[in-house]
């Protein structure tokens, strides 16, 4: 079996149950929304509370409130006890609002319930969307766009190898490959879980915002799509000007390296400055000795005469490197540099001086 294949077949193996599980918590959520929502439409009946206190849970580093809520109700001369204010509903680390309820169900007030027809074991006190059902939604954001984008990393396997080095030309004349390989789409991804995930727990979870109006959550929403637009056009106008573009002209016979791995500004060298190019040692990342990335380095001369290198990016494919220092090695017409002559090249670390004895 190919590598691909392999490849393949063990993303499958661990997409598959987490996609299922995503979208039976999806199924659950949205449709406890739908419902909600439709609750403003059910019949009601008068309802007695037996229990209404404050729950409080406890642990190392957090204290959260929950209400604890009972009532009585019938239904066609069948008696139900029901235990929710919503159909879906959040501790929170802010004990006011959880008081505040406590007060408005005091033990042995009558208030209007509202149950389901077709199944009246299911009811509520508060009708209506809320914006519990829209944080909530908020909070699965970043678990479902991170399933999401598993599947198009996975889809590489099944698609059509792309060439080692996808060059294009830019409206100057010049021979371009984009040295980065996050898209816009990794970009909105981001923003868009970043700022969900932090709204559904800051304003959520933690301030209480699930208690809200549903115009709280309505807000928290605009926010993010917001960041997504933003984030979207912002990659989107760097991709159209060229930023992570390294740029080849034939005619001025000059080379243009974007800024990024260790550059803050854009490097626009010549090509008869350029003495060698490279792949240098894989880049290990941790202790266990795992490559993580392939340095592609050139050595040029300075204005001051001064032989420097420079790392023109990263790769995580070797085969990906050397195709790309080829490629240059070709258009500029230097070759590599020979082990022994780049440890010549290095300058030499001075001796220590001599102590004076006193």
């Amino acid at each position: 079996m190919s590598s691909r294949a392999t490849s393949s077949a063990l993303w499958l193996l661990l997409l598959l149950p987490l996609t299922a599980g995503m979208l039976t918590v999806d199924f659950f959520v949205v449709s406890t929304a739908v419902r909600q929502a439709h609750s403003t439409s059910w019949p009601t009946v008068q309802g007695t509370i037996t229990r209404s206190e404050m729950e409080t849970a406890r642990s190392n580093k957090s204290t959260t409130y929950h209400l604890k809520l009972a009532y009585t109700y019938s239904v066609a001369g069948q008696s139900y006890e029901g235990g929710k204010r919503r159909l879906y509903a959040w501790s929170t680390g802010d004990r006011e609002p959880v008081e505040a309820l406590v007060t408005r169900y005091p033990v042995g007030a009558t208030v209007p319930v509202y149950y389901r027809p077709s199944q009246p074991s299911e009811a509520v006190l508060q009708p209506g969307p809320g914006s519990a059902e829209l944080f909530m939604l908020m909070f699965l954001l970043p678990f479902n766009l991170l399933t999401i984008w598993a599947w198009i990393f996975a889809s590489r396997n099944w698609r059509p190898e792309p060439p080692l080095v996808p060059t294009f030309f830019w409206e100057d004349g010049s021979e371009c490959v984009t040295l980065t390989e996050t898209g816009t789409t990794f970009w909105v991804f981001l923003a868009l879980g970043g700022s969900a995930f932090l709204c559904g727990v800051l304003l959520g979870g933690v301030a209480g915002g699930h208690n809200a109006p549903v115009l709280a959550g309505i807000g928290a929403w605009g926010l993010v799509i917001a960041c997504g637009v933003l984030a979207g056009r912002l990659s989107n106008s760097w991709r159209k000007a060229g930023r992570f573009d390294l740029r080849l002209h034939v005619q001025a016979r000059t080379l243009s390296l974007p800024a990024g791995s260790g550059r803050k500004h854009r490097l626009d060298l010549r090509w008869r400055d350029v003495r060698a190019i490279r792949v240098d040692p894989p880049v290990r990342g941790n202790q266990r000795g795992s490559v993580n990335r392939y340095p592609l380095t050139l050595d040029h001369v300075t204005a001051e005469g001064e032989s420097r290198p420079e790392i023109i990016a990263y790769f995580l494919r070797e085969e990906q490197a050397q195709a790309m220092a080829d490629w240059l090695r070709t258009h500029i017409q230097v070759g590599e540099t020979a082990p022994e002559e780049r440890r010549a090249a290095q300058p030499r670390a001075r001796p220590p001086g001599r102590q004076r004895l006193p």
